[in-house]
């Protein structure tokens, strides 16, 4: 029963974190390859803050939710440990990793194409830097830097989507030792001592 709902939680949760994420990383994607300005990437900064924002909020509020369901499962002492809320908001984090990463694939491999996507890429950074007197000068060194981009070759699907699972991964992991911390709930030793009384 524990089971069937950490399993049904993380499925349903970790996928609507999926999506809000992805849907912000397409938002990125095109601010960078369509729009080639700096006021498009000052938009971009200002949403990478405001999604991270909503990924640590919809973290805790999904533990916090999950931690009030599996207390209500319970029959013995009702607790809630910081290890579940670490594995459950870990587990969220990774799935939406998943998602992100296979959503990323097809936008720049299947959609975009990788070749295009790249070349786009680095035509929006060089327009960039060359209307920035500061880094025009600097166009050669950048120019090395872009052949190297334009030489990689093109990802694996696994590779990218593995590529995602660490990075949610990674900050998924400190999120939910802030989060696990924040809905821990110890159990209450009194409660079984009134209801006998």
């Amino acid at each position: 029963m524990k089971q069937n709902i950490f399993l049904n939680s993380v499925l349903n949760r970790g996928a609507i974190v999926g999506f809000v994420m992805l849907c912000s990383h397409i938002f990125e994607q095109c601010a960078v390859v369509y729009g080639g300005s700096m006021t498009w990437y000052s938009i971009m900064g200002f949403e990478m803050v405001v999604s991270f924002a909503l990924f640590v909020w919809m973290i805790h509020r999904f533990t916090k939710s999950y931690s009030l369901e599996v207390m209500d499962a319970r029959q013995e002492l009702k607790m809630f440990s910081f290890g579940q809320g670490f594995s459950y908001a870990v587990s969220v984090s990774v799935l939406a990793g998943v998602i992100v990463g296979l959503g990323r694939y097809i936008l720049h491999s299947l959609i975009i194409g990788h070749t295009e996507y790249v070349q786009s890429m680095i035509s929006s950074l060089q327009a960039v830097l060359k209307a920035n007197p500061e880094t025009a000068s600097m166009m050669g060194t950048y120019n090395q830097m872009f052949a190297q981009m334009a030489a990689q070759p093109e990802p694996s699907i696994l590779a990218t989507i593995f590529s995602s699972i660490w990075s949610y991964l990674f900050w998924g992991t400190i999120v939910a030792l802030i989060v696990a911390a924040m809905v821990k709930r110890e159990p209450n030793l009194f409660e079984n001592q009134n209801s006998e009384e």
